[in-house]
């Protein structure tokens, strides 16, 4: 588990220290309080990653690392539309390209709701699976 942001904007864009702090901390705190875990990981939003976020994220998470993804169920595009399956045309297109770490938003139901089609399609690749602090080889990571 990677921390997201909190609503999800393009970090650099932000205005000040403050700003960039303040999504991380709700963040933060949203996924301890909804998930009760921690994690020393972040996933920025689009992807994109610069100097004040990397300053930042390191000042509110000391040791923290930053995780990209290969695979992008583009809920953010589908999970709300007339269309969410459309979710799992994503996820196949990514894993049939050789993608092997997923970006999906807790937030949207139905990304929720598709959750066990993507286990299931990932444990058809013959692929292991595991948690982001495993891939990482985190000697601090629990065991599956």
């Amino acid at each position: 588990m990677a921390y997201h942001s909190f609503t999800h904007p393009p970090m650099e864009g932000l205005p000040d220290k403050a700003a960039i702090d303040s999504e991380l901390t709700q963040a933060i705190d949203a996924v301890q309080k909804t998930l009760n875990v921690r994690s020393k990981y972040f996933r920025p939003p689009f992807g994109t990653e610069g100097a004040r976020v990397r300053q930042r994220l390191a000042a509110v998470i000391p040791g923290s690392k930053f995780i990209n993804w290969s695979v992008d169920v583009e809920d953010y595009l589908w999970a709300l539309s007339s269309t969410p399956e459309k979710q799992l045309d994503a996820f196949k297109r990514d894993l049939a390209r050789g993608g092997n770490l997923v970006v999906m938003h807790y937030l949207y139901p139905t990304t929720v709701q598709y959750l066990p089609q993507f286990i299931a399609l990932a444990k058809a690749t013959g692929t292991q699976r595991m948690r982001v602090d495993q891939c990482m080889e985190d000697p601090e990571a629990p065991p599956l």
